[in-house]
């Protein structure tokens, strides 16, 4: 039997949730570059506490309640409803959470000069169809220019 060498590929964190979002068609995906490096931007990106409640339009609060390696336990307030209990796989660059039928994911990116970082976000709700697609669009890219803006208003270190 012949053995096939097939050609290994490493996809970036923003490609892989660009990947992940392609497969799953109730969710909403948008991407933009932010002029600040990647260190920065993850900074508060991946600032599940801090971080998060500063860009993400519908939360007012989160706490990590549990914490095993990458795999975190939130609670998140919201301003519209109640505190809503979230998984999170929490790693450099990669963030998904998910509650029931909701997911979101963000991931970041250096470019290759390292000046500039792109940065990607998804939102949705399983079993929702075409119904909520055009409010999670319209919330993602606003949480991306929120985010963008606290990143380039953030003094540097």
């Amino acid at each position: 039997v012949a053995t096939v060498n097939w050609p290994e590929v490493e996809f970036d964190t923003v490609t892989r949730l660009r990947i992940l979002a392609a497969a799953r068609p109730h969710l909403r995906y948008a991407e933009t570059t932010i002029a600040a490096p990647f260190e920065r931007v993850w900074s508060i990106a991946g600032d599940m506490e801090n971080g998060t409640p500063r860009f993400e339009t519908g939360l007012t609060r989160v706490r990590i309640v549990e914490r095993d390696g990458n795999r975190l336990r939130l609670t998140a307030a919201g301003r519209l409803g109640p505190t809503l209990e979230l998984e999170a796989e929490l790693r450099s660059g990669w963030c998904l959470m998910w509650s029931g039928p909701l997911e979101i994911g963000i991931a970041a990116t250096p470019t290759a000069n390292g000046t500039r970082t792109r940065l990607a976000h998804f939102e949705g709700v399983r079993g929702t169809g075409p119904l909520l697609a055009p409010i999670f669009w319209l919330k993602i890219r606003r949480e991306l220019r929120s985010l963008s803006r606290l990143v380039l208003k953030q003094p540097l270190p």
